[in-house]
């Protein structure tokens, strides 16, 4: 009997949980009916809006916020110097804002130090000077630390487009020399280039073929690489594009200047090595070295001699 009560009960249940998915889906699928009969009347639904996954929303709400941030630093103190478009721009960051980037700083350097005396509190260790002093460290590590980083970036991509552009030169010359033109070499070449060069010529050409001219899209990879290397580049390639005559000689004699500089910078370099290992040497290496020459000596001569 009560196994008859149990399979009756079980029978119950499910009915139930079928009229309640019945209910809940059968008004949807009538409003979705008759949208679909609107829509072969000619009368276009409401679009839905677009599923956003919460990594996203979480994104943009950051970044939202720090833009805040940053604008609320700049304006309250103005001390605190903030990154330029250009800083950013050679680090390979083109859509980030200024303003964004400081308030992440500002997060940075509000919350290391947070988080530095919440564990000093939960490690129970008291309020003293040298944490004081740790926690003003930590606030200076959270504020240059991304500058830092960002400014390293941007110098290596840089350097890395100086120690590239006398190849890409060189491939310009071969394929002008061949008839092509300047538009049409720089687009053959801009794949075969890896990099933060090759970076730059393709977003150079996205430029182009969304409307810009040659020269104004070489102007503006000048603005976001702005070494001596790139602006001869780009001025000799504007001045042989408005004077209509080949440039392939004068890109040769380019390549042979900036291959030129690059030998006569990397002799300057090997010559204020010396310099620089100076205050290493006086201040790491002949310490060590003295204690580990002179302690045997010492100490034989302080456990052998009676006073």
């Amino acid at each position: 009997m009560t196994g008859l009560l149990f399979v009756f009960g079980v029978a119950l249940a499910g009915l139930a949980g079928r009229l309640l998915a019945r209910a809940i889906t059968v008004p949807r699928m009538q409003i979705k009916s008759h949208l679909e009969a609107l829509t072969h009347y000619g009368i276009e639904a409401e679009q839905a809006a677009p599923v956003v996954d919460p990594r996203t929303r979480l994104n943009v709400a950051m970044t939202e916020f720090a833009g805040r941030a940053g604008r609320f630093a700049a304006a309250h103190l103005p001390t605190l110097r903030q990154l330029n478009r250009s800083d950013l721009s050679a680090a390979g960051f083109y859509d980030s804002r200024p303003d964004v980037v400081h308030g992440y700083r500002a997060i940075a350097g509000v919350t290391l130090p947070a988080v530095l005396l919440l564990l000093v509190a939960m490690g129970g260790g008291g309020f003293s000077l040298s944490t004081l002093l740790l926690l003003l460290f930590a606030m200076a590590i959270g504020w240059q630390l991304p500058a830092l980083v960002i400014r390293r970036r941007g110098s290596s991509r840089l350097e890395d487009i100086d120690r590239h552009l006398p190849d890409l030169i060189d491939l310009l010359i071969a394929t002008i020399e061949a008839g092509m033109g300047f538009a049409g070499s720089l687009s053959l070449i801009a794949g075969r280039f890896e990099g933060a060069l090759g970076d730059e010529l393709r977003l150079a050409i996205k430029q182009q073929s969304l409307g810009s001219s040659s020269a104004q899209a070489l102007e503006d990879m000048v603005t976001r690489c702005d070494t001596p290397s790139v602006r001869v580049f780009v001025r000799t390639i504007t001045r042989g594009e408005s004077l209509g005559g080949s440039i392939a000689p004068i890109l040769r004699e380019l390549a042979v200047d900036m291959r030129r500089r690059r030998r006569q910078a990397a002799r300057e370099r090997m010559q204020k090595a010396p310099i620089k290992l100076i205050f290493p040497l006086m201040f790491l290496v002949f310490p060590a070295m003295m204690i580990v020459l002179l302690f045997p000596a010492a100490y034989s001569v302080f456990h052998n001699v009676k006073f």
